[in-house]
């Protein structure tokens, strides 16, 4: 079974424009959009439509959350939310026609201790040996770091997988924990390890093993159109993986959530770590292809896993 965890739920509305986004005046949409997000969410969703199932837990507060079940259900993803206090927060994403993207990201509810330990008490029914656990994306507003690590320790203590998508403290909190998988982007990465950002594989792949140092099982840093460089502890060889051609970003938002997803559905499926590595590729280079966060179909994806190719480091 696979869980994934939206600590800061969303509803995500896509508007498009027909020009590019003036400042300061008024700027009419042609189209707007709504969707369930969180890149937990986006998570579980990517799984959906590579044909697995997950559940999602996490935050869901007030009308907006309700709107928020009532979609994930229409869609046939199961949920398990905590309801608290508040609204949901909603995050706007405005694209133009020359593929410009504008994002702006409300901060969401800041969480009582009564609600957090609900949440435990929720991941209770899912602590089984073998599960695969995805904590993915931002923490609500004064979210104690030792909140996140008791989370992190909670499912590894169990014996479940922990594939994390975090950045700054929350990934440095998470590596402590030996996660098993965890999917920075060159930036990310290198803030953590304290290196350059660099689309460089020689020198991604430099960085990438310092992160296993610091406690992670395998890593996976996507490179956008470049691809993803892959290494693990137990794997004696680290694999860049690109397509040929190379597919640019129509809609940049969520593919780096999409990657997430299918290395989930992989480690379900069992896959072995270079099924894995293309198989993630195949699905974020998909969907780069589709507008804001839609998640390419299983048949799409399988269309760009044929145009891979794996170069051994």
């Amino acid at each position: 079974m696979i869980i994934t965890i939206t600590l800061n739920a969303a509803l995500d509305r896509t508007q498009r424009i027909e020009h590019p986004l003036q400042v300061g005046k008024l700027n009419r949409a042609v189209s707007s959009h709504l969707e369930p997000g969180g890149k937990g969410i986006n998570v579980s969703r990517a799984i959906k439509a590579l044909g697995g199932s997950s559940i999602a837990l996490g935050f869901s507060a007030g009308t907006n959350g309700r709107i928020m079940k009532d979609m994930l259900t229409a869609a046939d993803i199961h949920h398990d939310f905590v309801d608290i206090a508040g609204q949901l927060r909603v995050n706007t994403q405005i694209i133009d026609a020359q593929g410009g993207h504008t994002e702006v990201n409300e901060p969401g509810n800041k969480l009582d201790d009564s609600d957090f330990l609900r949440l435990l008490d929720r991941m209770e029914n899912y602590l089984d040996e073998g599960n695969i656990f995805v904590l993915s994306g931002s923490t609500p507003p004064e979210f104690p770091l030792k909140n996140y690590r008791k989370l992190c320790k909670t499912i590894k203590k169990h014996g479940c997988k922990l594939i994390i998508d975090a950045q700054g403290e929350l990934l440095q909190e998470a590596l402590g924990c030996e996660p098993d998988f965890v999917k920075p982007n060159i930036f990310e990465l290198a803030e953590a390890v304290g290196d350059k950002p660099s689309a460089d594989p020689e020198v991604v792949v430099h960085s990438a093993r310092k992160m296993l140092d610091m406690g992670a099982k395998a890593v996976c840093v996507s490179m956008g159109q470049e691809g993803a460089l892959l290494t693990a502890k137990d794997e004696p060889e680290s694999l860049y993986v690109t397509t040929t051609p190379k597919i640019y970003d129509e809609g940049a938002v969520g593919t780096g959530d999409a990657m997430v997803g299918a290395i989930a559905n992989a480690m379900h499926a069992g896959m072995k770590f270079d099924e894995v590595a293309r198989y993630a590729v195949a699905m974020g280079r998909a969907c780069a292809r589709l507008a804001g966060t839609e998640m390419a179909s299983l048949k799409k994806v399988y269309e760009v896993y044929e145009t891979t190719q794996v170069y051994v480091l």
